[in-house]
């Protein structure tokens, strides 16, 4: 089903020629025939995965990196009053943290387990665009652009060493540290996403304010969690959910050929539950799928800084 809905959002966004204000953090239309763009900027991500019986969560893993490094780099090309845009981002570094709860204890409603990694490793941050666009009105000084694009995101982390406390006899009575060495958790999701998008931009002599909002729908997140320690791999298989975005941009021309922009842009997926499979690396089995026994959402948020040049 996920395939023949992704299939039909992909001949959509290539059939209808709208334009929009890309998932990527440059959502700047040119007056001009196109221009390249790269910048550099700063972005905060997170994402949280669920594990649940019937209604009942049994566990929670809150991942996030805050001050993540972004570089981007980018082509607007104009054909009349449609375009095509497309962009690649790449993230690294950041300060990553990494909470794993559980729900254990049938006499307390509040968490029996906690472990806390704040030596969280960002691994790898990889997303990517492609959208049509068309300007629906438009003067010598202001545009009002619809669109339609998919956009795909690759993130991953991985939890070294911390601190936890579990319930085994009593109620919260167990501490426990690893060290910093030991790897615990890694976590990866890849999220398709195919959107539509309202944006607009004015032109003030040198300075072009832009800006739009997006909605969409992520084809499923596909998550693989592994837990190190017990040789389990999660494969998580996470039902479609809805999306929306925002992005905010100035953009001062220096020359008729380069200008510098700044940037900011808002994205979430919401919560959505799936299906989740089971292997147990050190034996070498792998369970049968189980629905509705998994969740995960995500959100990002940057600022960019960049340059962009007319062709």
């Amino acid at each position: 089903m996920k395939r023949v809905i992704t299939v039909s959002a992909i001949t959509f966004c290539l059939l209808v020629p709208t334009p929009s204000l890309a998932a990527a953090n440059n959502a700047l239309y040119s007056f001009d025939d196109g221009n390249f763009f790269g910048g550099l900027g700063l972005a905060n991500i997170k994402t949280q995965e669920f594990v649940y019986n019937g209604d009942h969560k049994n566990s929670q893993l809150n991942w996030e990196s805050n001050g993540m490094t972004l570089f981007a780099v980018g082509v607007d090309a104009k054909i009349d009053n449609d375009s095509v845009k497309g962009s690649v981002e790449i993230g690294s570094g950041g300060n990553g943290h990494m909470v794993d709860y559980d729900w254990k204890s049938t006499g307390h409603d509040d968490w029996s387990d906690r472990s806390i990694h704040p030596l969280t490793e960002l691994d790898h941050y990889v997303a990517g665009a492609i959208q049509l666009n068309r300007i629906i009105y438009g003067n010598a000084t202001t545009s009002i652009a619809v669109g339609a694009g998919i956009h795909y995101a690759d993130v991953k982390w991985t939890a070294y060493g911390g601190s936890g406390i579990y319930t085994k006899e009593k109620f919260r009575d167990t501490p426990k540290v690893w060290p910093d060495w030991e790897r615990g958790i890694s976590y990866r999701q890849q999220i398709p996403i195919g959107f539509l998008s309202l944006s607009g931009e004015h032109v003030l002599g040198d300075l072009t304010i832009s800006g739009g909002l997006q909605t969409g729908l992520s084809f499923g997140i596909n998550d693989t969690d592994d837990h190190w320690l017990k040789h389990l791999r999660f494969h998580d298989d996470i039902n479609p959910a809805p999306t929306i975005g925002a992005t905010v941009a100035l953009d001062y021309a220096m020359t008729p050929a380069a200008s510098l922009y700044l940037s900011a842009s808002f994205e979430r997926v919401f919560n959505s539950r799936g299906k989740t499979q089971v292997d147990d690396t050190e034996k070498g089995t792998r369970s049968a799928w189980e629905k509705d026994a998994t969740g995960a959402n995500f959100q990002s948020m940057s600022i960019f800084f960049g340059v962009k040049a007319t062709f």
